[in-house]
């Protein structure tokens, strides 16, 4: 066979959702002349919001004016700006429209899948999937997000005797016409948990079939979901957008000032915190009907309070009016338990119970490991954790995801992270005595232990620590941290990530790098327990994440107009349009400084 190709660029970027097209762009602002190319092993730009993901009452969980890019609004649903909802379909062509106008789509390689990245003497070295050529690039971004690899239960390894389509929720938009279409579709399982369960259950209730929904028992359970508006007044996700929600919900960021005084070192404080959040449980638990008898109080999350705030196995926002009254249609059964084989048209339970005559399944059994281009030395050395390498194929867990395995990180490393690991739980517990005290849960709470968590050692949450701290600044790694306003963090972390990389920014010494993602890690677990143990969560805390990656730019982040507005008013990406012609201009001004 012909050896393949070798295409040199000076920068690759893995992914075209929100995080690779803006990094794209912000780099070509920074260098115009770079050669950049977008690899994506889609057929269109989006990501999760990719066309053939796409199905109809597929709604992002904010208002519009909350989900686009601070420079470019996003035009309202079929042009009625008084319709807040924003649709899969919108950010889709938003996208599109936005590689479109910043001539990205001509460096964008669809259907191209990397599945091998290590270091060459040029920088990287990227080789493809059914591919012979290679890429090299001097600058690696990896934009891949966490929603890119389906992660199936063990059960549909071996499925000879099983009848129906087994999908994974990730193909529910290619799939849509199928299910929809044909009379002989009437039953379908679900099985799993998280978001797009509830998402998947409702679009089938809404098409007119019988849904069985299986949950394991033993899992983290059903997550909790906020109504669209609180009281049918305020806006969750504007609220959630606010500095005054970023001191109500105690973030290691944030850990200073007259608020964060008040509210969280202050006993009467840490009282008002606590029932604010029960008040919104409360609001949320009777929006539900999780006490109404029948099948939905099966969906009522598994914690003894505050449930949306603690976020165990998940937070949701309702965003369609009917949202709960189709949950609670009688063609709906939920059980908790989980499937162990299929065969025929039979779906047979851990329990020894059937579904009996199911005509099509549905996985929603979460995503797998998003950074598999990377070998396990390639992994320590960018301080990714190897998640899903070592699951245990005979284990009859639905999703890997709900257990980890003890951590076992390199011994050969520059940072001693047992220490600064150890340090961090006891600073995060006394600056943040509200997160010292962790809820009940339905599960065991070995699920907690510190050990089981997928530590990313990112400083920023993009760059690995060890490289940084020996001057390697080739690799920078995007949309590992889960926010309300995914497109504006986007942004924020793209020009920090760019500006590194082209050694435009100082990052301090390895053991103060390795002290602030300690304490990152050891806040998301305490803060956000299950989900805080699989990701770097933030939900509602992306305001303090600004503030401290524009302190490092010299941006200036509390941009409202004044203190009362700073604290009540949603925070909109469109209060930090211009942030980038911003960077521009101080570092035009700087190198003119230099030259007198």
């Amino acid at each position: 066979m012909a050896p393949g190709k070798v295409e040199q660029v000076d920068v690759a970027i893995i992914g075209a959702g929100w995080y690779g097209l803006v990094s794209a762009r912000t780099f070509l602002r920074l260098r115009p002349e770079a050669n950049v190319l977008i690899i994506d092993s889609d057929n269109t730009v989006g990501g999760v919001w990719s066309k053939d993901r796409l199905y109809p009452n597929l709604v992002a969980q904010v208002r519009l004016g909350l989900f686009n890019y601070s420079d470019t609004p996003m035009p309202p649903n079929g042009g009625n700006a008084k319709d807040p909802h924003v649709t899969g379909e919108m950010i889709h062509n938003y996208m599109h429209k936005y590689a479109q106008d910043h001539d990205l789509l001509r460096r964008v390689r669809f259907n191209t899948f990397v599945a091998d990245a290590r270091q060459c003497p040029r920088g990287w070295r990227l080789s493809l999937r059914d591919s012979d050529d290679v890429i090299e690039a001097e600058k690696l971004l990896v934009a891949t997000g966490v929603t890119s690899i389906p992660e199936m239960p063990p059960f549909t390894e071996s499925l000879e005797e099983a009848s129906i389509p087994v999908i994974h929720s990730r193909d529910l938009g290619a799939s849509f016409d199928a299910i929809r279409d044909d009379p002989g579709v009437r039953r379908v399982v679900v099985v799993g948990a998280a978001k797009s369960a509830y998402d998947a259950v409702y679009l089938l209730l809404s098409m007119g079939k019988q849904v069985t929904w299986a949950i394991r028992a033993d899992g983290a359970g059903p997550l909790a979901i906020l109504p669209f508006r609180v009281l049918h007044l305020v806006n969750t996700v504007a609220f959630a957008s606010t500095r005054l929600m970023s001191h109500l919900s105690p973030s290691i960021l944030n850990a200073r000032g007259p608020l964060y005084w008040l509210l969280q070192r202050n006993p009467v404080g840490r009282w008002a915190v606590g029932r604010f959040w029960a008040f919104l449980d409360y609001v949320s638990a009777v929006h539900a009907g999780y006490r109404d008898g029948d099948h939905v109080g099966l969906l009522r999350p598994e914690i003894d309070r505050q449930s949306v705030f603690w976020s165990h196995s998940g937070l949701g926002v309702v965003t369609l009016s009917d949202f709960w009254p189709t949950l609670h249609s009688p063609n709906l059964t939920i059980v908790r338990d989980e499937i162990r084989t299929i065969k025929g048209r039979d779906a047979h339970l851990k329990s020894g119970a059937t579904v009996a005559g199911v005509d099509y399944a549905v996985m929603c059994t979460g995503w797998g490991d998003h950074f598999a281009m990377f070998d396990a030395a390639h992994k320590a050395r960018i301080g990714l954790p190897a998640y899903g390498a070592r699951r245990d194929p005979h284990s009859s867990s639905s999703s890997s995801s709900s257990s980890f395995p003890i951590s076992q990180e390199s011994e050969q490393q520059l940072v001693d992270w047992a220490a600064h690991d150890e340090a961090a739980d006891r600073l995060v517990d006394a600056q943040l005595p509200f997160l010292a005290r962790p809820p009940r849960l339905g599960q065991s709470m070995d699920v907690l232990d510190a050990r089981r968590q997928r530590k990313w050692r990112l400083y920023r949450r993009a760059v690995p620590v060890e490289m940084a701290a020996g001057g390697d600044r080739s690799l920078a790694v995007l949309g590992q941290i889960h926010t309300v306003q995914t497109p504006l963090v986007a942004e924020a972390q793209s020009l920090w990530a760019v500006v590194y990389l082209l050694g435009e920014v100082a990052v301090p010494g390895v053991e103060d790098m390795a002290a602030e993602v300690a304490r990152w890690n050891a806040w998301t677990r305490k803060r956000y327990l299950g989900q805080g143990q699989k990701f770097p969560y933030s939900l509602y805390d992306f305001l303090p994440y600004i503030d401290s990656i524009f302190a490092d730019l010299g941006l200036k982040s509390r941009r409202k107009s004044n203190p009362i507005a700073e604290i009540f008013s949603p925070y909109e990406p469109s209060d930090f349009n211009g942030f980038v012609d911003e960077y521009l201009k101080k570092r035009e001004a700087k190198r003119g400084d230099c030259k007198v």
